[in-house]
């Protein structure tokens, strides 16, 4: 049973590769490339124009702006949208909310989508599979609502009882850097696990019928399979609530970004500097007005202002860049290198998926990291 519910979990892996790959390159014209020796395709040589620390107009007005229906990836787009702030800053702004980051892949690959809401786990894997993007900004630290839940009925005395159940998964999920890093901890074996390729909303329909013992989701979904399923949380990247091994944990440490395609940038960066300047709006907003922003936001997902007051605060909105993102990032990148996770092996710096020169323009004081990039 054993070698039967291992080579389960290899084809597991070996879907979750081929889809990312197939998405990353759907309709994408070339594999090859890295974007960072393109030097038409970054921003810091574009000429930001900015007169008595005022941005000048922006060259493109009509953004389709993409993110995921959620309060980690895209609370500040929620607020910012809300409150008008894309507006203030001269911008007809659509926003477009998709189900997962994995599905913005794909148009983020091919060229489609020129700017969107993404997380610095998906986007080193995106760029190594040749889409031409980077991360412009970091927005949340959301490690906190990247959880796995059990099924109602199912009792476990310790960690080892896990192994061997079936978990939904999406692929390319962030919550799996917070299932492998819980069997790294508490010493299970990956393999056990019969892993089930799932959306957010098939796995919520699995749990209640039966068909999987765990959901490995973020929120909203954390808290409607704990409503609709009784669920158990077993845990998030932050805490573990299974039998003797409670308490604090470092199993997810990631942060929700936003993504420029390099080329728009370099060609609109006073463009990008505008979306900037909309979204620390909207992250002072989530921080300064708590009660307002949990209101707008919970209609946005519909959701009581309760549950959604609940998510919110196991989020740190955080517009800017210090040395601890710097540092999450790396660690993520290792972390994929180990797991195999990263396209054939392979290791990207970190400036080769980031590029913060107009942010330290336009935003100086949000950038205290010791390196610049």
């Amino acid at each position: 049973k054993g070698n039967e519910v291992g080579t389960i979990m290899k084809k597991a892996r070996l879907f979750v590769a081929m889809t990312l790959a197939a998405a990353l390159f759907a309709g994408c014209g070339s594999s090859g490339g890295n974007s960072k020796t393109d030097t038409t395709a970054n921003t810091s040589e574009a000429a930001m124009s900015m007169e008595n620390g005022e941005v000048g107009e922006p060259e493109t007005t009509d953004i389709t702006f993409y993110g995921v229906n959620d309060l980690q990836i895209s609370a500040a787009m929620m607020i910012a949208e809300n409150q008008g702030y894309f507006k203030e800053e001269g911008l007809n702004v659509e926003c477009v909310y998709m189900a997962n980051v994995p599905e913005i892949a794909a148009i983020m690959a091919n060229g489609e989508a020129k700017i969107a809401c993404a997380n610095n786990y998906s986007t080193p894997t995106w760029v190594l599979n040749g889409a031409k993007c980077k991360v412009i900004a970091p927005t949340c630290n959301m490690g906190g609502t990247q959880c796995l839940l059990l099924r109602d009925g199912i009792e476990i005395k310790s960690a080892k009882d896990l192994e061997g159940l079936t978990m939904g998964m999406v692929s390319g999920s962030t919550q799996y850097v917070t299932f492998r890093n819980m069997c790294k901890e508490l010493d299970l074996d990956p393999d056990s696990f019969n892993i089930t390729t799932l959306q957010f909303p098939d796995q919520l329909s699995a749990l209640s019928q039966g068909q999987i013992d765990i959901m490995a989701v973020p929120e909203p979904w954390v808290t409607k399979a704990q409503e609709e399923c009784n669920a158990t949380l077993l845990c998030s990247g932050t805490k573990s609530y299974i039998p003797g091994a409670e308490g604090d944990v470092l199993w997810c440490n990631m942060y929700a970004t936003i993504n420029a395609n390099d080329e728009w940038a370099a060609e609109n960066p006073n463009t990008v500097a505008h979306m900037l300047l909309a979204i620390q709006k909207a992250t002072d907003f989530i921080n300064n007005n708590r009660d307002e922003a949990v209101k707008i936001c919970a209609d946005h997902i519909g959701m009581s202002e309760e549950d959604t007051a609940k998510i919110m605060d196991d989020n740190v909105y955080a517009y800017g860049v210090d040395d601890s993102y710097v540092d999450t990032a790396i660690a993520l990148e290792e972390f994929m290198v180990e797991e195999d996770i990263l396209p054939g092996g392979q290791r990207i710096p970190f400036a080769d998926y980031h590029d913060f020169s107009v942010l330290r323009e336009v935003t100086p004081d949000s950038y205290t990291a010791k390196e610049e990039y």
